[in-house]
């Protein structure tokens, strides 16, 4: 009995003691756990289940007051400073992966591919393929986003106390990691890389490793110390380094800032994209991605190019996008990234393809046929007819729901057509190509000189209007020209006929024909008279005088 209140008295006073230690503030320098002793353990069993390593059971006697190690008691309070501490290996969760992304997990030699959720543990190898990314996020909010043609090792995802410890070894690529904030202690990352090892609390900051091996660390928030050839530089938010293999790492510089955009309405009805940028000073090259995502996860397009290249980009679906672009420096640092800038691409319904009227064409018609393909998803179509090619002077326009339109008579002159596709919900996709024609003015028609008369011929005569012109003539005793008693083509401007046998009133007009068989209209008619001769009129006469004498009684 006087035993068993001996054990409670100690227990209760390492119970106290142990509380003491941990309010006191100046107890110790960093963070502690208490764990509390269970019936049958020992501290060396709480150490090897404890402790990274286990030889140090020692300290953890010394800071417990423990004057006999072996001699510890159920309900006791032992106190293990977290940085002896062996800590709790968490899993990363994937949480967005494109293209390509495998898995290799540690002790295995298999690359097995990598899915949305699946779980990545500590130890375990990641690598993504060309146009392919992935992002891993732990259970503290320390997130890692692979790009393209990356590989990375989780080497230590642990948790220890309140505080979390990631180690990652990056082998080659490019990755982008966040530490959540925190108040108090936050969690510490390292990342190896070939050239150089990286600490940071609190940041988010961009690493590269390229195919020699060199190390390209951007810090965007926070701060981290780089190392290598038992160098440290301190890399503050807005700065970056470069490490070359085998080298010390170069003083930190600022990160460029983003270009400026050259762009106007950001809604793009029509392919390839264009963009230009605003020269930076000091920038010798731009990265410029295109994504699905405002926070730039999901690419669909990735370039580094010239600051003064004009970016054509082909074959993107209708939808929302985000452009972001970013400077980099003449030793390769990428700077600080742009505001994403959110696009718009609505290229469907397709413009139709134009039959109708054909390219340059001249018409002699004052009304012509306009007839188009029809495009899929497009429910009526909107024509214009302009006399400028800008389509300022807009002279017909109509929404028609088929694919034929007639226009209404048009002067002479030249005309530009297009047309395009309007959607069930409004919306009027891009114009077409302008197809440009002509409504050809006619050749002139050619005055008549009055006929020259005599005895058996009539010589008629005509304006002449211009070389390669042949002529229309008809001659009729109508003015109507109902009747016609001459019609011919004529390649010079004069005519010569046979005198009529009959007497009357003659009508003639002539009509001009240009080069390519365009015929004009016809003259104004001319007319002449032809009478009877005088010796008939006078055996006429004659002739009456002797039927009526012999008539007489």
């Amino acid at each position: 009995m006087k035993k068993a209140k001996q054990s409670t008295l100690i227990s209760l006073f390492g119970s106290i003691l142990a509380i003491l230690l941990a309010l006191s503030p100046h107890a110790f320098a960093e963070e502690v756990v208490e764990v509390v002793v269970k019936k049958g353990d020992c501290l060396i069993k709480i150490v090897e289940e404890y402790l990274e390593d286990p030889l140090k059971w020692e300290e953890v006697a010394r800071i417990n007051h423990l004057i006999n190690p072996n001699l510890i008691y159920p309900d006791q309070v032992l106190i293990i400073p977290v940085g002896l501490l062996r800590g709790i290996a968490g899993d990363g969760v994937v949480t967005f992966v494109k293209g390509d992304a495998l898995v290799q997990t540690k002790g295995t030699e298999e690359w097995i591919p990598l899915r949305l959720h699946d779980r990545v543990t500590e130890g375990s190898k990641v690598k993504t393929g060309n146009k392919s990314a992935i992002e891993i996020v732990y259970s503290d909010g320390f997130s890692c986003f692979l790009k393209s043609n990356t590989v990375v090792e989780f080497l230590e995802m642990r948790k220890k106390g309140n505080t979390y410890e990631e180690g990652l070894s990056l082998q080659i690529g490019r990755i982008i990691t966040r530490i959540r904030k925190a108040t108090g202690r936050e969690s510490q990352l390292e990342i190896e890389t070939p050239s150089e090892v990286c600490a940071a609390r609190g940041t988010i900051f961009r690493t590269s490793v390229d195919a020699g091996g060199d190390t390209r660390s951007e810090v965007l928030e926070g701060k981290a110390e780089i190392y290598a050839m038992k160098h440290k530089e301190v890399v503050s938010e807005g700065e970056g380094t470069l490490v070359r293999k085998g080298e010390p790492p170069l003083k930190p510089r600022k990160l460029l800032p983003p270009p400026g955009m050259k762009a106007g309405d950001m809604l793009y009805n029509k392919l390839p994209l264009h963009f230009t940028f605003d020269p930076v000073e000091g920038a010798v090259s731009y990265r410029i991605s295109i994504t699905r995502k405002r926070e730039g996860k999901d690419i669909i397009y990735e370039n580094i190019v010239k600051p003064h290249e004009n970016i054509e980009i082909q074959n993107v679906d209708d939808g929302v996008y985000f452009l972001h672009v970013l400077s980099i420096d003449e030793v390769g640092l990428e700077g600080l990234p742009s505001e994403p800038a959110e696009i718009r691409v609505r290229v469907n319904p397709l413009p139709p393809f134009i039959s109708l009227p054909a390219s340059n064409a001249e018409y002699r018609e004052k009304s012509i046929h306009c007839s188009w393909l029809s495009v899929k998803d497009a429910v009526t179509y909107h024509i214009q007819i302009a006399q400028d090619e800008a389509f300022h002077q807009i002279i017909d326009e109509s929404v028609v729901n088929g694919t034929d339109y007639d226009t209404r008579e048009l002067d002479y002159g030249s005309y530009y057509f297009r047309v395009r596709s309007v959607a069930e919900d409004g919306y009027e996709a891009a114009w077409s190509d302008s197809i440009p024609f002509t409504i050809v003015t006619p050749p002139p028609a050619p005055p008549v000189e009055p006929p020259a008369v005599d005895e058996e011929e009539m010589h008629i005569r005509w304006q002449d209007v211009g070389e390669g012109v042949s002529y229309h003539f008809q001659m009729a005793r109508d003015q109507d020209f109902s009747t016609v008693l001459i019609d011919e083509i004529i390649e010079k401007p004069e005519i010569v006929i046979q005198k009529p046998e009959h007497s009357g009133i003659y009508y003639i007009h002539v009509s001009s024909i240009d080069s390519k068989g365009y015929e004009g209209r016809f003259s104004k008619p001319q007319t002449f008279t032809i009478k009877k001769g005088s010796l008939a009129v006078f055996l006429g006469a004659v002739g009456a005088l002797i039927i009526i004498f012999s008539l007489l009684p």
